[in-house]
């Protein structure tokens, strides 16, 4: 066998383009797509409330939407992170849609308040510019806008980036924001790419949306798709004596982790009552890849560290 290496396609891309949002070196990877499955009292909303007070701890996100039909039965999880009266949906066909409408909302407003303050940093640099003559409808804007009350343009969340969002799916299976949803589809595929800007904002081309999916079981019927499940960046496992659903799971993990040492590490971290295992598709590091209790990697030499300190 010959190799002959042509020089055709050796030009790298000009830029880089990045739509993660920043989070500390041991958390997981924003905007994720993270299925949380076990069955009732497992520990599941106990489990995503830990990670809400985390994001909020590192201000991972912005706002936080939440489809559910049974918000109240989980208040005390999570009424501090997410507002009930604005943010919280009911599971209709529609009720994935009006998020993402939401956060394309958000996207618009964002760039508005760039074109507007980039309008007060030049009305400011005039000012300054002894030769510059304001005009009487320039005068009745800058008025009417306040600038001449000293009154700026400001950003309505904590950091000017573009937005950063997390939407939490829980007791969804069988509803029509499961079985109906167009929107779902497309979270599935394009969830760090929804919201594109028109401009590239400090690397970032999109707002994107993180989805945090919390379901009993992780295959059926009437259950989240295949397309969803294939694209998940984050699995949580509680513990499960359904064979077939381990098969299932086993299956379509086998091109990703090896399965055998999925089952090693599944054993261990769901030994004790409430033990969970989460499963990292693409870590930070390989030792990475699987964590018991969110804070407990478990590590095995054939993922041996690549970081680059």
């Amino acid at each position: 066998m010959k190799i002959k290496h042509v020089n055709v396609y050796d030009k790298d891309p000009s830029g880089e383009v990045n739509n993660e949002y920043k989070t500390s070196e041991n958390s997981f990877r924003q905007p994720a797509l993270h299925r949380c499955i076990g069955q009732r009292t497992a520990g599941k909303s106990y489990l995503c409330s830990k990670i809400l007070a985390q994001c909020q701890k590192e201000h991972v996100f912005d706002v936080i939407y939440m489809v559910t039909p049974s918000f109240n039965s989980n208040k005390a999880y999570f009424g501090k992170y997410i507002d009930e009266d604005k943010n919280v949906y009911l599971p209709t066909k529609e009720s994935i849609g009006q998020v993402i409408e939401r956060v394309e909302q958000d996207r618009d407003d964002f760039e508005q308040y760039l074109v507007e303050k980039e309008a007060y940093d030049n009305y400011k640099k005039d000012l300054k510019d002894k030769k510059r003559v304001f005009s009487d409808d320039e005068v009745t804007s800058f008025d009417e806008l306040g600038w001449l009350d000293g009154v700026a343009p400001t950003w309505k969340y904590k950091v000017v980036q573009p937005p950063r969002s997390l939407l939490i799916l829980d007791d969804v299976l069988g509803c029509p924001a499961i079985l109906q949803s167009s929107g779902l589809s497309k979270i599935s595929i394009t969830n760090r790419h929804i919201a594109p800007l028109k401009e590239t904002f400090k690397e970032r081309s999109a707002c994107g949306l993180a989805v945090m999916v919390l379901a009993q079981t992780y295959r059926m019927q009437s259950g989240v798709s295949r397309l969803l499940r294939e694209n998940v960046s984050e699995l949580t496992l509680f513990k499960n004596r359904q064979e077939k659903q381990m098969e299932a799971v086993k299956e379509e993990l086998a091109n990703v982790v090896p399965v055998e040492l999925f089952d090693k590490a599944y054993d261990y971290a769901t030994k004790e009552k409430f033990g969970s295992l989460t499963i990292s598709f693409k870590p930070k590091c390989p030792t990475k890849t699987f964590r018991r209790n969110l804070n407990d990697f478990i590590m095995f030499p054939e993922l041996p560290c690549d970081c680059k300190k």
